[in-house]
């Protein structure tokens, strides 16, 4: 189950689904060369712009400062880094001008990158989503031929509990998992895509 009431969006189950079919098919072709981040990130982007409603916009690389409300800093955590992905409600005024809303913040990470770096990103997240309105912030993370032992069981299916980040009030949950695999038996060589939201911890 999602660990927001709200359901994890349809757009991040494609964009997903589709990285680790996308993985299987890059491995097919350079089986020797794995996949960088920034690789990755950028599938992720083709994948999310196809499946977002039109009311919604991606957009990449933005400070993180943009996404905290006014007169809130919190430069020991976010100082000069940039979120990777963002998504934005786009809508209507009475003046019949449009303005778009922050709603999601995604960082990317590859699984091999490490607990701390992963640790970092679910740091900054928790910081947006605590001094922001109500944006969600979203990890995802990819392995490549690999099950990412600290977010799938060993019969790969998510681990559901909750995780404390350190330093702050919120946790982290594995909302849902997905993964391409050449048989049913091979769940220790799939590919595997994690949907991690950042959630109170209480």
């Amino acid at each position: 189950m999602p660990a927001n009431k709200e359901e994890y969006p349809l757009w991040a189950a494609k964009a997903l689904q589709g990285v680790v079919f996308w993985i299987g098919h890059r491995r097919c072709m350079y089986s020797s060369y794995e996949l960088s981040e920034g690789a990755l990130t950028a599938e992720l982007c083709n994948l999310i712009h196809a499946n977002l409603p039109k009311d919604y916009r991606l957009r990449c690389e933005l400070p993180y400062k943009k996404f905290f409300l006014d007169g809130v800093e919190m430069p020991g955590i976010v100082s000069g880094k940039r979120v990777d992905l963002s998504v934005w409600k786009r809508r209507k005024t009475a003046s019949d001008h449009y303005q778009q809303h922050p709603k999601y913040v995604i960082e990317v990470k590859r699984a091999k990158a490490g607990n701390k770096r992963i640790d970092r990103d679910l740091q900054r997240l928790a910081a947006v989503v605590e001094v922001s309105n109500g944006i969600r912030g979203f990890l995802f993370v990819m392995s490549e031929g690999k099950l990412p032992s600290r977010f799938v069981s060993e019969d790969g299916h998510a681990k559901g509990r909750r995780e404390k980040i350190a330093g702050s009030d919120y946790a982290f949950s594995v909302v849902q998992i997905w993964k391409a695999s050449r048989s049913f038996s091979h769940v220790q060589k799939a590919h595997y895509a994690c949907l991690i939201e950042v959630v109170p911890a209480a």
